[in-house]
């Protein structure tokens, strides 16, 4: 049954991409199809890709469709990891410019505690302000 499935499947297809549309066939058993020569394989890394050869398709040589589809997903992880990089770059800013700031309104708040003679819990409170840890 589930070979049936992947003789009818007209792109190339990875194991992984198999278990996703619910295909469930050992490695070994893609393995015999190859040797058969019912499927071709191709790897890639640690990637294998399976397919079967199309005699009335035109013929596009697999390694540039494949090429391009990793090369797609290289550049959606870029795209990612640039994503993140960027929140951490604008929370380490953040967190350098925060330090400052609460020193100079501590700092305020002691002068204004002293001027008005109450706590300086006091006047933090009034204004909101997070209480010192």
């Amino acid at each position: 049954m589930a070979l049936k499935t992947i003789f009818t499947l007209k792109e190339p297809f990875s194991f992984n991409e198999l278990k996703k549309l619910g295909i469930n066939i050992p490695r070994g058993q893609l393995d015999e199809q190859v040797e058969l020569g019912k499927l071709n394989k191709k790897s890639f890394g640690r990637m294998n890709i399976y397919w079967k050869e199309n005699i009335d398709s035109p013929k596009e040589p697999i390694d540039s469709f494949l090429t391009k589809q990793l090369e797609l997903e290289v550049q959606e992880l870029k795209k990612e990891l640039m994503a993140e990089r960027h929140k951490v770059r604008k929370l380490s800013i953040q967190d350098g410019i925060d330090e400052p700031w609460r020193e100079a309104a501590i700092a305020m708040a002691r002068i204004l505690s002293e001027q008005r003679q109450v706590t300086l819990q006091n006047v933090l409170e009034y204004f909101n302000a997070p209480m010192e840890e």
